[in-house]
């Protein structure tokens, strides 16, 4: 036996549930479960069609291809992709994210799209999957306990192109937790794993992605304080007018005034890892 094996997909599995715990407000999926969010979070992204474009010219669709989006959020790329190929497959768990999504595919006439309405680790790919796909990717949703699992089913479904997209260091709205939690909750907040570790997986697993990393602005845009401070007092389930007050501090010093909104700005650094998978 090697002492110097690491299971990383273990260190995978720590990080995470030791993220969940600190966190305390719900897991992803349930964050979005309101349409009016999923909404907010559409339009966010479709006022940067540059990301989009980018994102859709790195995976390069075509007429024929058949494509699986794993945590497609409310269709940002799902939706794009289907007009540019054979068909699309998302498989979104919240439901304002994928009654969204919906919607969206509608307006654009989009017929081509299946949403399957389940995490990807309740996924049966015989009941609700084709047999394969040319283009599988995830986009910024591998919040998933098992990851090695997760990526094996992905590999499972997939002839041709699996591309992951994941973060690189600290997000900028984990560094707003990470600044807020000992004052709100009395507890350090612990950010989940990165792509440090799942590129350790991969090695182990014998793949060896292609690596490119990247950074992309997570600002969050509002009308006024009073709907930031309502958001974040929402998002982080303040519930005492301490919280509230130590919440009011903060946003005053981080907020940024700009025309005739309020800008809380935020850069994030990503990764993206992506292999052919032979059949």
């Amino acid at each position: 036996m090697d002492c110097n094996y690491i299971d990383w997909n273990e260190v995978w599995k720590q990080k995470y549930e030791k993220n969940i715990k600190s966190r305390g407000i719900g897991d992803c999926a349930s964050i979005w479960d309101s349409k009016e969010k999923a909404k907010g979070f559409l339009a966010r992204s479709k006022n940067n069609p540059d990301r989009i474009r980018e994102f859709v010219d790195l995976l390069g669709p075509d007429k024929e291809c058949s494509i699986l989006d794993v945590g497609a959020g409310p269709g940002t790329l799902a939706v794009p992709l289907a007009e540019l190929s054979g068909h699309v497959t998302a498989v979104e768990p919240s439901k304002g994210m994928a009654d969204v999504m919906a919607d969206y595919a509608a307006e654009r006439g989009v017929s081509n799209l299946d949403i399957v309405r389940k995490k990807w680790e309740d996924v049966d790919p015989g009941m609700d999957l084709k047999e394969s796909y040319d283009i599988v990717f995830a986009s910024h949703s591998l919040g998933m306990p098992d990851i090695r699992e997760s990526i094996e089913k992905m590999i499972s479904v997939a002839s041709g192109k699996i591309c992951l997209f994941w973060f690189a260091g600290i997000t900028a709205w984990e560094q707003r937790m990470t600044d807020l939690w000992p004052d709100l909750y009395k507890k350090e907040y612990s950010c989940g794993p990165k792509a440090d570790v799942l590129f350790n997986l991969l090695y182990s697993m014998n793949i060896y992605p292609n690596v490119e990393p990247g950074l992309f602005t997570s600002d969050s845009v509002y009308p006024d304080y009073d709907t930031a401070f309502h958001d974040f007092k929402e998002q982080f389930k303040l519930s005492t007018p301490e919280q509230e007050s130590i919440l009011n501090n903060y946003l005053k010093k981080s907020l940024v005034k700009e025309n005739c909104h309020f800008l809380f700005p935020g850069v994030t650094t990503g990764i993206r890892l992506w292999w052919e998978v032979e059949r």
